[in-house]
């Protein structure tokens, strides 16, 4: 009862905004938020209840317990339920006062409770047709989310493309439950055996997953089709923070709840590994060069998608939830604070420029980031031990904690600095990998051993990739200027088209001076 409760509140909450509509804005904001925040405090008792008691089910069973139709929840779906409806109340929260006076308010609260409701559906799905039902009315409630100006070029531009990245992914979601279904009859998700599905038909296992991978890569903007979520940011800032309560981190969340299916077949987890690291190097080398903040931060979403798509890859999914959660939770919040980032970015600029650094002292600031986390890192992973596929995860740490400790000397260029660095390095790095060991032991009853790690030496070279950005944006010559030439092109995904362009009102043409044009682009030659 819990259970369909707490999927059933956003979903009310919407009705609830739809029906006051315009005439109480306002009611139909609190209506919103009041049902994500009891929906979420209703998915903290079914996570304890889960932690205490085992998984809990409503679901529709045959007469050999296997699940018609239903939900269920299992440690990974109490996590990610607590992630959808979190996310979702307290989004809408913000929202309450980022769009009071705005007439479209009320259906943006309606939208919300029913994008919420369909994606808290999907996390907690029993059989693979519900969990394809959910998937679908998720991406509808969206594309509905996204035209919410109406009219508006550049809203129509990013909902269509949304549209047909979405309609591609479903679709190749669909085709691998007509497969399944054809197969091996309706998949009860609580109880999925690898081994009698491939010993029953391989070819089929290996299709299934392909298409399971395809689909992820679709709702996750990963390569071949990242322009869709650059593209949404003519919708309100809510709405791009309401993305990370399990909608672009659906990719995850798909290849996660199926990883029997999944890592049970090496194309299908090269092919995810792969695929996530191209997107992770692309999507950071159009971050570094993107001038405005929402713009910046959807690109570093993509890119953290495909460090999440890469990680199932490799077989490491407690890992991959860890991240899934943090970096949801992490964006959110960035994406609703993007106004004050905009107000901080002014500060910076006017701030008086530092002293050049001495080539000497550039040196002994590069050996101290590079080695600094890379034996807090060493020696973590040594005391805790982190399990296969994630130790791979580590030297993406390494280089994040590597760009960190740059940042910090050289802004500070100082034998204190060093200390600073070298005295929170370890911690950090500590605390990072008993996070992963920790959700690996809370989530292991939950989910399958951890899939085969061969692929994990592939791991050095989007790091060299994503090192070779960072090197190349500190102004190294010729080529800096060309990549970011190309990372700045590429990144204005929003280009409406001509129909659409027309219906647009005219305007009178603006005139920027040369000056003005320069800081636009970043102060970039």
């Amino acid at each position: 009862a819990l259970l369909l409760a707490a999927l059933a509140l956003p979903l009310l909450g919407g009705l609830a905004a739809a029906a006051l509509g315009r005439r109480d804005a306002d009611g139909a904001g609190r209506a919103g938020t009041a049902a994500g925040g009891l929906g979420f405090l209703l998915a903290a008792a079914l996570a304890v209840a889960v932690l205490a008691g085992g998984p809990v089910s409503a679901t529709v069973d045959t007469a050999a317990g296997e699940a018609l139709a239903g939900f269920a929840l299992d440690r990974v779906g109490a996590v990610l339920l607590l992630l959808v409806l979190g996310v979702g109340a307290v989004v809408q929260a913000f929202a309450r006062r980022y769009l009071r006076g705005d007439v479209r308010a009320p259906r943006f609260f309606a939208l919300a409770g029913a994008l919420t409701g369909t994606t808290a559906a999907m996390v907690t799905a029993a059989t693979l047709p519900g969990l394809a039902l959910a998937w679908t009315l998720a991406g509808v409630a969206l594309c509905a989310l996204l035209g919410l100006y109406r009219g508006h070029p550049a809203a129509e531009e990013g909902r269509r493309r949304a549209a047909r990245a979405f309609a591609l992914g479903d679709g190749a979601l669909w085709l691998a439950t007509g497969i399944a279904l054809a197969t091996w009859g309706n998949l009860d998700l609580r109880a999925l055996d690898a081994e009698r599905l491939a010993a029953s038909d391989p070819a089929a296992l290996t299709a299934v997953a392909c298409l399971l991978v395809v689909a992820a890569l679709a709702r996750s903007a990963q390569l071949p089709l990242p322009s869709w979520l650059p593209a949404t940011l003519a919708a309100p800032t809510p709405v791009s923070a309401l993305l990370h309560a399990g909608v672009i981190n659906a990719g995850g969340v798909l290849l996660v709840k199926l990883s029997p299916i999944f890592g049970a077949s090496t194309t299908a987890t090269h092919l995810a590994f792969a695929a996530g690291a191209a997107t992770a190097v692309h999507g950071t080398a159009l971050m570094l060069a993107k001038p405005d903040v929402k713009g910046a931060l959807a690109h570093s979403t993509a890119a953290q998608m495909g460090f999440m798509v890469m990680t199932c890859g490799l077989g490491a999914y407690a890992a991959a939830v860890f991240h899934l959660v943090a970096h949801g939770m992490y964006k959110a919040t960035l994406f609703l604070g993007s106004g004050a980032a905009v107000g901080r970015h002014v500060r910076h600029v006017k701030a008086p420029p530092r002293a050049p650094m001495t080539t000497r002292t550039r040196a002994a600031a590069a050996v101290a980031a590079v080695a600094l986390p890379a034996l807090a890192l060493a020696g973590a992973a040594w005391a805790l031990g982190p399990k296969a596929g994630a130790g791979a995860l580590l030297i993406f740490g390494w280089a994040s904690g590597a760009r960190l400790a740059w940042g910090w000397l050289t802004r500070r260029p100082s034998a204190a600095a060093v200390l600073v660095v070298a005295g929170a390095a370890a911690p950090a790095a500590f605390a990072y990998v008993a996070a992963l060991r920790a959700t690996g032991e809370l989530l292991a009853p939950a989910l399958t051993a951890a899939g085969d790690a061969s692929v994990a030496v592939w791991g050095l070279a989007p790091v060299l990739a994503l090192l070779g950005l960072v090197a190349l944006r500190e102004r190294l010559g010729g080529l800096n200027a060309t990549l970011y030439a190309w990372a700045l092109a590429a990144g204005h995904a929003t280009r409406p088209r001509a129909r659409a362009a027309a219906r647009a009102p005219r305007r009178a043409p603006l005139r920027l001076s040369g000056a003005l044009v320069a800081r636009t682009a970043g102060s970039r030659p």
